[in-house]
């Protein structure tokens, strides 16, 4: 662990670099109070729906809806420029009639609903206000929370709705353009589907995120503030730290650990970055090195079970299938992701010669392993994943899980911090791809990317699978496959230019360049950008098929890994010029399809660069002795 004087210093960087354009509002005195009082009724909510089962759809999705946009519009500034007094009184005003008409709008769903899934095709002027009072109200929460890109996506699908009867029919464009043309809604129609039914606001999304992401998230803060994260830094630092490049290995872990509670790689990086950061920094590792490694690092946490940012539990609901699922066709991609990356840092740092951590900087296991520390944390994990592979529903695992935490955490001697805190654009990828698969699937990456672009894990999936998904599962793709595959996409955005959200954090807590960061983080998570087209053609990297096969794919790929890893980070034995790190990625691409003839030849390719590096190694050894003869 760096000295508390460095992590202190870090946060009055970041703090003294934020102070001025915060979008979150410190709250204070009367809406200090609302805001406890608000969030600790929004955690109750969903613990008790989570043991006792969830409201009926509307009511459900209405609460927790409500709740949320009453926390956002109490804690998020409408704007982040500095403002004068005058102005920060005249926005606090209007953000209390925001949350007033949300809470009539969500309240009016909650009392009303018998009436209206009595009177499903009848709308009244009051529904048709609250309808688009809470449209808007949502669009401006999102704005607030996420930035501009998916509520303008929004409006866009709105205005199609409401206009898109006027597209003509364009001859140069073939068929495409004319087939979204439709025979139009009008207003009413819109918001009575938005508002009064089970598709717009209330649709499948939030109701993910009522049941099974809100509860998820409530349990990953719980087995944080009960110490978790200490631990989770401990173990990273006393399994890692002592070898080649130990500080940027701690980081790694740390991330992976976290990344199984988070899912959230911005959440993760200025969690774990805090630490791991100036730790690196303080050990001689670059400023950009240090930073990039954190951002790629932070970002596997959202490809991590058993959360994925949240897009695993959206992903079980669009195919229909068991969430617990999901989460193991997760596992060996992730775990290919973080060997890559792993192995990446090893060569980086014997090519730099990086530092190891300091031994006294490294606790014993006996202290990492006291039963006050490791029995919070060990047993409701274990519970949670133990419940959910004996059938019982996420959100009740969840809840057994706080509950156990709960009664652990009181009765152990931990001292740590209180608990408190289908649009379908398949026609399109066809048309343009010929029916090719590898392009269809370039474009398919390529568009994936672009729709993850300044939008967070959730969001990004949700937008890609509906989007670009189809397209891949009328080509003959496993659904699970070809849902990966977008999730994969959609959050490189994380790490890819010139978004890379993770990136501007990680750099701007290492005081780096953020270009030279992205260029770092691209390198050590190349293989990211690779898995996806591994495992939609090799679904036994998803754990699908035969036990065979799958021990088979693994062990080829991670040879694959080992070698690309290399050849990226231009290092095996000492340092490989351009050929021999070309032939290495070569290797490793044949090594990731898993046929036989191609592994073999992959791997003859990989041992013979390894082969000559120790040849020429000895060669080079002996040249001082002749020379000294």
């Amino acid at each position: 662990m760096p000295p508390k004087e460095d992590l202190d210093a870090t946060t009055k960087i970041v703090q003294e670099k934020t102070k001025n354009t915060s979008e979150q509002r410190n709250p204070e005195g009367l809406l200090k109070v609302l805001v406890s009082s608000v969030a600790v009724a929004f955690v109750s909510f969903h613990i008790y729906t989570g043991f006792a089962g969830p409201l009926p759809n509307l009511k459900q999705r209405a609460v927790h809806l409500g709740f949320a946009m009453i926390l956002t519009f109490c804690l998020m500034r409408p704007i982040r420029k500095k403002m004068r007094d005058t102005w920060v009184s005249l926005f606090l005003g209007i953000d209390i009639i925001f949350i007033l008409l949300t809470i009539f709008a969500c309240g009016y769903i909650l009392f009303n609903y018998n009436w209206i899934m009595e009177h499903a095709a009848e709308s009244t002027n009051i529904q048709l206000f609250l309808g688009t009072a809470l449209i808007l109200l949502t669009l401006e929460a999102g704005r607030r929370t996420i930035g501009i890109v998916f509520p303008f996506f929004t409006i866009c699908f709105l205005l199609y709705a409401l206009f898109g009867q006027y597209i003509p029919d364009i001859p140069f464009v073939g068929d495409y353009l004319s087939y979204w043309g439709h025979r139009g809604f009008s207003m009413k129609h819109i918001i009575q589907v938005m508002y009064l039914s089970d598709k717009g606001l209330w649709g499948f999304v939030t109701g993910v995120s009522s049941t099974i992401v809100a509860i998820f998230i409530i349990f990953g803060g719980f087995l944080l503030s009960t110490g978790a994260g200490d631990t989770f830094m401990d173990f990273a630092s006393r399994f890692t730290g002592r070898f080649l490049g130990g500080a940027a290995k701690v980081s790694l872990l740390a991330s992976a650990f976290f990344g199984m509670l988070s899912g959230s790689a911005v959440a993760n990086t200025a969690t774990t970055g805090n630490f791991t950061i100036p730790l690196m920094k303080r050990l001689k590792y670059g400023k950009e090195f240090a930073a990039g490694v954190e951002a790629t690092a932070s970002a596997g946490g959202q490809i991590t079970p058993p959360i994925m940012g949240s897009a695993a539990f959206l992903m079980a609901e669009l195919l229909e299938m068991a969430y617990i699922k999901v989460a193991l066709c997760a596992i060996i991609p992730a775990y290919l992701f973080f060997a890559s990356v792993f192995f990446a840092i090893h060569f980086e740092s014997a090519r730099r010669k990086l530092k190891r951590v300091p031994k006294n900087q490294i606790k014993p296991f006996s202290k990492i392993l006291m039963p006050s520390r490791s029995i919070p944390l060990l047993i409701p994990v274990s519970l949670l994943i133990g419940l959910m592979l004996k059938g019982l529903t996420p959100e009740t695992s969840a809840f057994w899980a706080i509950a156990t935490l709960s009664i652990l955490y009181t009765f152990s001697t931990l001292k740590g911090p209180e608990i408190k805190k289908r649009l379908y654009v398949s026609e399109v990828i066809f048309g343009l791809s010929g029916n090719h698969t590898y392009l269809a699937l370039g474009l398919a990456a390529i568009v994936a990317l672009m729709l993850g672009m300044g939008v967070p894990t959730p969001a990004a999936y949700l937008l890609s699978a509906t989007v670009v998904a189809p397209s891949l599962i009328h080509m003959g793709f496993e659904p699970i496959a070809a849902h990966m595959f977008v999730l994969y996409f959609a959050i490189l955005s994380v790490l890819t230019p010139p978004v890379c959200p993770g990136v501007y954090v990680a750099a701007g807590i290492a005081g780096a360049d953020w270009l030279k960061t992205a260029w770092v983080a691209i390198r050590l998570a190349i293989v990211k950008y690779i898995l996806p087209f591994m495992f939609i053609f090799n679904t036994s990297l998803l754990m699908l098929g035969p036990t065979s096969k799958i021990i088979w794919s693994v062990a080829t790929a991670t040879i694959g890994v080992y070698m690309i890893a290399a050849g990226t980070m231009g290092f095996l034995i000492e340092n490989i010029g351009i050929v021999m790190r070309l032939v290495l990625i070569v290797a490793s691409l044949l090594c990731f399809t898993s046929n036989t003839i191609n592994v073999f030849i992959g791997v003859t390719l990989g041992g013979g660069v390894f082969a000559y590096q120790v040849i020429n190694g000895k060669k080079n050894s002996r040249l001082p002795a002749e020379k000294g003869a």
